[in-house]
């Protein structure tokens, strides 16, 4: 599993709200049990699980056309979560707080076994 994050760039500064500087992602290799599952049954599966506002993204590495996707990531799934909630902030969310967030997230993901 390797965690990486992107910047936010589909929402501007003089929007209606503050955000955080990105989103945090995580690619799940195939043959992980998690691979293929949408970022609800993930919750489901996992209630415990805890990022940022949830899950709010999931997707085939081979649909998406990100340069900060990892190298030899082709076949892996993404989930990933942001910090555009209405309690988010710049300076809360920095590149690197939302690099440890992401983190976070791959460690909880690797500890994941299918029951």
């Amino acid at each position: 599993m390797k965690a990486f994050v992107k910047k936010n760039t589909w929402l501007t500064r003089e929007s209606f709200m503050d955000f955080g500087w990105g989103n945090g992602y995580v690619a799940i290799p195939k043959g992980h049990p998690l691979h293929g599952k949408d970022y609800d049954e993930i919750h489901n599966l996992m209630p415990a699980l805890a990022v940022n506002g949830g899950l709010t993204f999931a997707d085939s590495a081979d649909n998406l056309k990100w340069e900060e996707l990892p190298e030899n990531s082709e076949g892996a799934w993404v989930v990933g979560f942001d910090t555009a909630h209405s309690w988010d902030t710049l300076e809360q969310w920095s590149k690197e707080a939302v690099m440890g967030e992401a983190e976070k997230l791959k460690n909880q993901l690797a500890e994941y076994v299918s029951a």
